[in-house]
C-alpha cells in the first residue's frame, strides 16, 4: 500500500470509531435520563459466551492499533486490551481517535503476518487483504457487536446513528420537472 492508500485507510478507521463514539453519546445520554449506570451497560453481552460491550469497544479500537502499528513496521499481539467499565472502554476509544487524528501515513509493508497463538495458527496476508480482509471485518465486527449491545439495552439507536459517517453526504433529490 502507498502512502495516499494508508491514508484512506487511516480515515476509514477513523470515522468508524467516530460513529462509535457518538453511538456511544446517545447511550449515555439514555442512560443518564433512565437511571441505567454506564458500568451496567459496559458489562452487557449478546450472548454468555461473547465479551461484553466494553470489551467490544476495545476491540473496535484494537483493528487501528494493529494497523497503525503495522504500517510503523512494528507489530502488535493480536490481543484485545483487558477493559472492564465504561470509563476505560471512552478512554480507550477517545485515545485511538486522538492517534489517528496525528498518524501520518506511510507506505506500509509489503505483506502481514498474523499469529494466532491460542489456535496454534498464522495467516500471511499481502497488504490490501489485510486491511480489506481482516482488519475491516474485524472492525466492523466489533462494531456491530457494540451497537447491538446497546440496541438490546434499549438504547433508542437506529441505522442513520450506525451510518453516521455517510450523513455529510446527504443531499436533497431535486424535484422532478414538470411537463
Amino acid at each position: 500500500m502507498d502512502a495516499a492508500e494508508t491514508k484512506n485507510a487511516l480515515e476509514l478507521l477513523a470515522a468508524r470509531l467516530e460513529t462509535l463514539s457518538a453511538v456511544l453519546d446517545k447511550a449515555e445520554e439514555w442512560a443518564a435520563e433512565a437511571g441505567v449506570a454506564f458500568d451496567e451497560l459496559a458489562a452487557a453481552r449478546l450472548a454468555g459466551d461473547m465479551h461484553p460491550l466494553a470489551w467490544q469497544v476495545a476491540g473496535t479500537c484494537t483493528q487501528p492499533l494493529q494497523f497503525v502499528a503495522w504500517s510503523r513496521g512494528a507489530d502488535l499481539p493480536n490481543e484485545v486490551q483487558p477493559v472492564v467499565d465504561w470509563a476505560e472502554a471512552r478512554a480507550v476509544l477517545a485515545d485511538t481517535i486522538a492517534l489517528l487524528a496525528t498518524e501520518v501515513a506511510a507506505v506500509t509493508p509489503e505483506a502481514k503476518r498474523i499469529v494466532l497463538e491460542r489456535m496454534g495458527v498464522y495467516l500471511e496476508l499481502p497488504a490490501q487483504r489485510y486491511l480489506d480482509d481482516w482488519i475491516l471485518p474485524n472492525l466492523y465486527f466489533h462494531l456491530t457487536t457494540a451497537y447491538a449491545i446497546l440496541r438490546m439495552k434499549g438504547v433508542p439507536l437506529g441505522k442513520a446513528d450506525f451510518m453516521r459517517h455517510i450523513g455529510g453526504d446527504i443531499r436533497p433529490l431535486a424535484p422532478e420537472p414538470a411537463s
